[in-house]
C-alpha cells in the first residue's frame, strides 16, 4: 500500500501559500490534491503527491526557504490527537517515545527511532522508500521546521538541539534553517535527525497531563485501527484499553467484538509474532509507567485502572516488570525531578 499522510500537514502549506498571495487551490489542483480534505481531520494524502506540492509550491513562491516558513505554522491540530498528546507529555523524551510509537498517524512512510549515547539522545526519521531517501524534497524542511516549533512549546524559545542532520545537500533553503535551529545542521545525510542534550529530554514539565495523554492516545489508537484494518494488534490493543478498567479483559470477549473465533485471533495475531497474554501485560506496563509518575493519582487507582482485583496483585506486577514496588519508584521519579 502507497505511504499517506495527514491531509492537515497540507494545510501549513496552503497558509503559507494563501499568505503570500499565491492561488494555493491552483497549486493543489496542479499536483491532484482534493482540497475538501483539507478540513476533515482524518483525511489522508499519497506522500508521493505531497512531496509534488511542496516542490510546486517552492516553485511558485520562487523561495526554497518556503517550506521552513510552512512548517513554523505548526499547531497541535497538524498531528490530529498526536498534537494534543505531544503537548500533553510531562518530558520531551516521552513526547518523543509517543511520537514514535504513533508517528504512522502522521506519516506511514516514515520510521522513528530514539537513542542515546551518554550525555546526548539522537531522534531520528527515516524514509522507508530507499528509491527517494535521498532525493530532495522541500517537505523535510517543513518537517524540521515543525520540529523545532513542537520541542519549543515544551522547553520554551530558548531550546535548541546540540545539531540537526537534514536528508539533502545545501541550497537556498539552508540560511532560514540554520537561523531558526541555532545549531550546527549537517547535509546530504538522507534523513532527519535531532540530537539532544539529556538534561533537555528528560526535565520534568509541568504542563504534563498523564490524564489527557492517554485520553489522546486512545483517540490515536481508534484512528490506527482504521487506517491499518490488517495490523490485528492495533485493534486488539484498543479493545484492552477500553475494558481494563472493569478488571475483566477476556481474550474470547475481544475477538468476539471484533467479529472473530478466539482460535482466528490467536492465528493472526501469531502472524505478528504477538499472543494476546503478552499484549494484554505490554499495555498494563506501559499504562503502569505512565500512571505512576502522576502523583494525582493513588496506587489503588492505578491498580483498578489497569484492571487488577486488589492493590497487592498489582505492587506484585508491578515489582516484576520494574524491579521496585510502585511507591518506590514514585519515590525515585520524584528525586531525579
Amino acid at each position: 500500500m502507497a505511504a499517506s499522510t495527514l491531509s492537515s500537514w497540507a494545510l501549513l502549506a496552503w497558509d503559507e501559500l494563501v499568505s503570500r498571495d499565491i492561488n494555493a487551490n491552483d497549486i493543489f489542483k496542479k499536483c491532484s490534491l482534493d482540497t475538501a480534505k483539507l478540513s476533515n481531520s482524518s483525511a489522508r494524502y499519497p506522500v508521493e503527491k505531497m512531496r509534488a506540492l511542496w516542490q510546486c509550491a517552492v516553485e511558485a513562491s520562487g523561495d526554497e526557504g518556503f517550506a521552513v516558513a510552512a512548517g513554523q505554522r505548526w499547531n497541535p491540530t497538524t498531528f490530529h490527537a498526536l498534537g494534543f498528546a505531544w503537548l500533553a507529555s510531562s518530558t520531551l523524551g516521552e513526547a518523543i517515545n509517543r511520537f514514535s510509537r504513533y508517528g504512522r498517524l502522521l506519516n506511514d512512510g516514515l520510521s522513528y527511532e530514539l537513542t542515546s549515547n551518554q550525555l546526548l539522545y539522537q531522534f531520528r526519521i527515516s524514509i522507508n522508500d530507499t528509491d527517494t531517501q535521498h532525493a530532495y524534497h522541500p517537505g523535510s524542511d517543513a518537517g524540521i521546521a515543525a520540529f523545532l516549533k513542537m520541542a519549543r512549546m515544551l522547553l520554551g524559545e530558548s531550546f535548541s538541539p546540540v545539531e540537526i542532520s537534514c536528508p539533502h545537500e545545501p541550497n537556498g533553503a539552508s540560511l532560514p534553517l540554520e537561523t531558526l535551529a541555532r545549531c550546527p545542521v549537517h547535509y546530504g545525510k538522507g534523513y532527519m535527525e535531532y540530537v539532544i542534550d539529556r538534561h533537555d529530554i528528560e526535565r520534568k514539565l509541568s504542563s504534563g497531563n498523564e490524564e489527557l495523554t492517554q485520553a489522546h492516545e486512545k483517540i490515536i489508537l481508534k484512528h490506527l485501527a482504521n487506517l491499518d484494518q490488517e495490523q490485528l494488534s492495533t485493534q486488539v490493543k484498543l479493545k484492552i484499553l477500553e475494558q481494563l478498567p472493569s478488571g475483566n479483559v477476556k481474550e474470547g470477549d475481544i475477538a468476539s467484538e471484533l467479529g472473530l473465533s478466539s482460535r482466528t485471533m490467536q492465528r493472526r495475531l501469531l502472524d505478528e509474532g504477538l499472543n494476546f497474554s503478552g499484549l494484554l501485560q505490554k499495555t498494563r506496563q506501559q499504562l503502569a509507567t505512565q500512571y505512576i509518575k502522576d502523583d494525582n493519582l493513588a496506587i489503588s487507582e492505578i491498580a483498578y485502572l489497569l484492571g487488577f482485583s486488589d492493590q497487592a496483585n498489582f505492587t506484585r506486577a508491578f515489582k516484576r516488570w520494574n524491579g521496585v514496588s510502585p511507591t518506590q519508584f514514585r519515590t525515585q521519579e520524584m528525586a531525579l525531578n
